[in-house]
């Protein structure tokens, strides 16, 4: 997982107020059964007493019995009392755990941890975190591999170019975290890039994998804005980001105001990324020629070193949808 110092604080807050919370009710608790029940509260005394004499007997052998033997006495009697209680709870119309701590999992009774490894709870928040600072929730709800379907590609050669950029996506998700590959899918408007990022992305977020999602003209604006900041805070903060998420999804490159300003971010963000062996994911209306031509030889070869090259070809599947739904 990649969360930030600030992410995993606010998720360990959340394990905190719930123990505190434990605590608090069980406290209340115990206060109202021992004001309607006093012998449970005399019972709670003879456990406590009895619980100091099986310490004495660990560190004392004044008694003629063997240690093991008055410790085993000892013992009986605190679980014979203990029993007691249960009895007097289920006799007063309480049930008999009524006095036990609850917790929200109780796998790891509310500290997120078991034997040191994080709990099941706790990957689901982490996940929910990453699902969130990853600007992919509304995009992931239309795009995933649920509602993938070859039936917009009407020819023969847009239907096997799909069916390799669907092959190699899968590649890419079962060697995430293994393999250092990047993603780039090229092609015409509409025939499935944004689509297929989405798939990757909402595979790679159930697994627990940090993912940042700009589109070019978004991601160049926040650069640009932050530039201008007297605040570096906020730029070095967004490198950070830029440069330690387990993969960055930029979407329609080419769709930004291409300038020497633009060309110098993408060769840092993907340089470094690259030094990194952090992948990226990218998509473009541009063939390779003009990515090339636009973004200089160097830019070029990070985009292609060490990625699956997937060209989309075919009809503009989002005018199609929106004919047949004309027609409905």
């Amino acid at each position: 997982m990649a969360l930030t110092n600030e992410q995993f604080q606010k998720i360990s807050r959340i394990y905190e107020e719930r123990r505190m919370n434990n605590d608090y009710q069980l406290m209340h608790r115990k206060e109202e059964i021992y004001k309607k029940i006093p012998a449970y509260h005399d019972l709670d005394r003879q456990i406590a007493d009895l619980s100091m004499a099986c310490s004495r007997a660990l560190i004392s052998d004044a008694d003629d019995m063997e240690p093991s033997a008055r410790l085993a006495a000892l013992r009986s009697q605190i679980l014979d009392l203990r029993l007691a209680k249960k009895r007097l709870l289920e006799e007063n119309g309480y049930p008999r755990d009524y006095l036990e701590p609850s917790f929200v999992c109780s796998k790891c009774r509310d500290t997120g941890f078991i034997e040191g490894e994080k709990c099941s709870c706790f990957k689901q928040y982490e996940i929910s975190y990453l699902y969130a600072s990853s600007n992919l929730h509304q995009i992931l709800e239309s795009n995933n591999f649920s509602l993938l379907s070859r039936h917009y590609y009407t020819s023969e050669e847009a239907l096997e170019h799909f069916d390799k950029a669907v092959e190699n996506c899968h590649r890419f998700i079962e060697a995430f975290g293994t393999e250092y590959r990047n993603m780039v899918f090229y092609g015409t408007v509409g025939t499935g890039k944004s689509f297929l990022s989405g798939c990757i992305a909402k595979e790679l977020l159930d697994r627990g994998t940090s993912i940042l999602y700009f589109s070019a003209i978004q991601l160049f604006q926040s650069l640009l804005n932050a530039s201008y900041s007297s605040d570096k805070t906020e730029l070095n903060h967004l490198y950070d980001t830029l440069f330690a998420s387990d993969l960055l999804i930029i979407d329609d490159l080419g769709s930004e105001h291409i300038t020497d300003y633009t060309r110098s971010q993408l060769f840092q963000i993907l340089n470094e990324r690259s030094l990194r062996k952090k992948p990226f994911l990218l998509s473009t209306n541009h063939d390779l020629q003009e990515l090339r031509e636009e973004y200089s030889d160097r830019i070029f070869s990070r985009l292609v070193d060490n990625s699956y090259i997937c060209h989309l070809t075919g009809q503009d599947i989002r005018m199609k949808k929106k004919i047949e739904n004309d027609h409905k």
